[in-house]
Formats: structure tokens, C-alpha cells, sequence
């Protein structure tokens, strides 16, 4: 019994280990905080800081695609970019993430509603 302890301790030291060695390189958190944008272009939000800090240093496409994706995020890659949709009532705020052709990510928050009423005659 007295193994069986002593390897169950040793293997949650490690996995708190690995897991501080994966926080110290961890990059920001994308900021998804803000919703019902409506105005501009969408592109001087935190969303769009928190994108160009956290893919900063030239990663390739696919990998930042897949992190994006673990967030919730749906990619196309054949056209390169990601969305992610919430739908607010009638509208909908979506997070943005394009490529250029070198493969830097840039990102945009917008909001689209539908359903405008129609006169009635």
C-alpha cells in the first residue's frame, strides 16, 4: 500500500509540474468580453488587441486555426479565417479571425441583426 501512495504522490507532482510549465509560456487569454458592437469596423477592440498579443511572434496558420477551435471557434481553412457566433435576440456578435496571405491573424468583433420589421398595409 505503502507503493501504491508513494506513486499516486508522485505522479500529482508531476502533473502540477507539467501544468506550471505549460501556464509560464502561456500567452493572453482572447478577450471575448465585449458584445453589441455596432459601430466602425470592428477592429479596434479588445478582441482585436487580445488576438494580435496572443498570435504574435509569427505561428503558423494551422496552429493558431487549432487553438482557435479549442475556443470554441469554426475555422475554414481553405479560406482562412474563423467565426465565432452568439446570437443576441435577433442579433448576432461575432469574433472574427482572418489571415493575411504571410499568415498573420487579425481579429474583428461585428454585430448583425435581422428581422426588421415590415409595414403592414
Amino acid at each position: 500500500m505503502r507503493r501504491i501512495g508513494i506513486a499516486l504522490v508522485s505522479l500529482v507532482l508531476a502533473a502540477c509540474a507539467a501544468g506550471e510549465a505549460l501556464t509560464e509560456g502561456a500567452k493572453p487569454a482572447l478577450d471575448l468580453s465585449e458584445k453589441g458592437k455596432t459601430s466602425g469596423d470592428g477592429d479596434n477592440t479588445g478582441f482585436s488587441r487580445s488576438v494580435a498579443a496572443r498570435y504574435a511572434g509569427g505561428l503558423p496558420a494551422a496552429e493558431i486555426m487549432q487553438d482557435l477551435v479549442s475556443q470554441g471557434f469554426s475555422c475554414d481553412e481553405a479560406n482562412a479565417y474563423c467565426t465565432r457566433a452568439v446570437m443576441d435576440g435577433v442579433c448576432a456578435d461575432a469574433w472574427n479571425v482572418d489571415f493575411s496571405d504571410s499568415g498573420e491573424a487579425s481579429g474583428t468583433l461585428v454585430r448583425r441583426c435581422m428581422g426588421a420589421e415590415v409595414d403592414e398595409e
